[in-house]
């Protein structure tokens, strides 16, 4: 009696060792299905672009994100980026992905360096804050310094930094796709084998 219930509870720890590696594995093939977390919109490009330098100061500001904001709690602040001072604030236009804050009649602060501050509703509802930054640089500064004109890059608002983007090459789609869970169910079948193998020897042993 006592052997036979050695057997039973030998048989029984050895199925649930194999739940457990099993849930454990299907949890991991599920995990390889999941989309990304959705990331608040963000600024792509606008006018003037973000760290581009320019010649005059632009007759409005528009900033194009990555997704479409909502038409809700959206605002846009200009000031001057060594002084602090806030030179215009309002609430924005939006046109499909860009939002455009007119800027006034009277508001013609000349060269210098400048911070777009905006608070929009973005896409998924969330409240998202954020700023960037231009140059002013005048005719004079332009014409006597070529170091001074934006580069594509620049102009694009793009650094080394911001090039270096998270891809997916075809192989890691596959993989965190159907073959992603392919893998993962053959590596629940292999154990889960295993397992029966071990019972069924232990049987036969005894």
């Amino acid at each position: 009696m006592s052997l036979s219930r050695t057997r039973s509870l030998s048989h029984r720890s050895l199925l649930a060792a194999g739940a457990a590696a099993a849930l454990t594995l299907l949890s991991g093939v599920v995990g390889l299905g999941l989309p990304p977390a959705q990331a608040h919109d963000s600024v792509v490009g606008g006018n003037p672009a973000p760290n581009s330098v320019v010649e005059e100061f632009p007759a409005q500001i528009e900033l194009e994100f990555s997704g479409l904001p909502q038409d809700s709690f959206n605002t846009v602040a200009v000031s001057d980026s060594d002084s602090g001072e806030v030179l215009f604030n309002g609430e924005p236009e939006l046109d499909e992905r860009m939002v455009i804050l007119p800027v006034p009649e009277d508001i013609d602060p000349g060269p210098g360096n400048y911070t777009v501050g905006f608070q929009i509703t973005s896409s998924d509802g969330h409240a998202t804050r954020g700023s960037i930054t231009f140059e002013v640089a005048g005719d004079e500064s332009m014409d006597g310094e070529n170091t001074g004109s934006a580069t594509p890059e620049d102009s694009a608002g793009i650094t080394d930094g911001d090039t270096e983007e998270e891809t997916t090459s075809p192989e890691d789609q596959l993989l965190s796709g159907p073959l992603g869970w392919v893998f993962g169910g053959v590596g629940v079948i292999l154990v889960i084998g295993v397992l029966i193998m071990m019972i069924t020897k232990n049987r036969n042993q005894s």
